[in-house]
């Protein structure tokens, strides 16, 4: 198991801490608990996890950034080692914690700055549609390439900036203020959804050069899929913006879940909503082939001045 270091400063409200150090909830912790637990348990990971843990390795540590109610880090303790799950979400975390019986995983809060663990811990990071909200991008992909051992796996989802961009919930209030006070009367707008509005930020979509620019040459583009169209746009923004009456059916819930993974099989390429890529830490340059190097450039120009002075003479 990673070691949580000592030395990293974390801001004074929002320490990590352990899941039965919880702070008081907010407004929306009643109904964040009620969704989280009508997602339907599955017995095999789908749409993006499905993918994820194919590419995940088999034996390693893992560190899954955002594991919000463990949908995810359930099916992933089956492959790795081990398993740190960290989130940010003081409602979810509990309940990923009784959701995920396995001593292969530890559940942690976090602060969503600085990732406390110390260098080189991990095999592979994971991190399933939580890019899209974060500002720092920049700061946190550095985090994930300092914590990851040489040669180590980063799996990262997001929204694609693709066809069916102009379907994103998110944006809806932004983009089709009229459409979004209509559906907003007719419906019981999700918590998320909500959450967005309050930020006033634009949620963001990417396209495949964009990961590869936050990569910034510290890591190299090993897979990607380009998933899901117009079905799971369609259903995504039915599960955002459900009506009044079947909001708090688990039957609701799964269909549109239904719905998403099956139109996640689907590679719709440029046109996709989804994309998922896999990329690789670069090896670290062994100190010894550094050493050659310098002896052997060291040489080559030795003989050079060899065969230069025996010319001239």
């Amino acid at each position: 198991m990673a070691a949580i270091s000592k030395q990293i400063p974390l801001g004074p409200t929002s320490d990590v801490i352990a899941l039965g150090q919880r702070p008081a909830a907010g407004g929306d912790a009643g109904e964040k608990r009620d969704f989280y637990q009508r997602m339907p348990p599955l017995p095999v990971p789908l749409d993006r996890g499905r993918l994820a843990y194919a590419w995940l390795p088999k034996g390693g540590q893992l560190l899954d950034i955002g594991c919000g109610a463990g949908y995810h880090v359930r099916h992933f303790a089956r492959r790795a080692a081990s398993v740190v799950a960290i989130d940010v979400d003081h409602v979810a975390l509990p309940l990923a914690r009784r959701r995920v019986r396995s001593s292969r995983v530890t559940f942690l809060r976090y602060d969503g700055r600085k990732l406390p663990f110390a260098d080189a811990s991990f095999d592979t990071v994971s991190m399933l549609d939580v890019l899209d909200h974060v500002t720092a991008r920049e700061s946190l992909v550095a985090e994930i390439f300092r914590v990851l051992r040489p040669g180590g796996n980063w799996i990262v989802s997001v929204p694609h900036r693709g066809a069916f961009v102009w379907l994103s919930p998110e944006n809806l209030a932004m983009d089709y203020p009229r459409i979004y006070g209509f559906v907003s009367k007719l419906s019981q707008v999700r918590f998320w959804i909500r959450d967005h509005q309050a930020s006033g930020r634009r949620h963001h979509h990417f396209g495949m050069e964009d990961l590869q620019r936050l990569s910034d040459g510290r890591f190299e583009a090993v897979s990607h899929a380009r998933r899901g169209g117009l079905l799971y746009g369609l259903a995504y923004t039915a599960l955002c913006f459900p009506p009044p009456f079947l909001s708090r059916l688990q039957a609701w819930t799964s269909a549109c879940f239904a719905l998403m993974a099956l139109d996640y099989q689907v590679p719709y390429g440029p046109l996709a909503y989804n994309l998922i890529m896999q990329f690789r830490r670069e090896e670290a340059t062994p100190m010894i082939n550094a050493e050659r190097i310098e002896t052997s450039d060291a040489s080559s120009t030795a003989i050079s001045q060899r065969r230069a002075a025996e010319i001239a003479a």
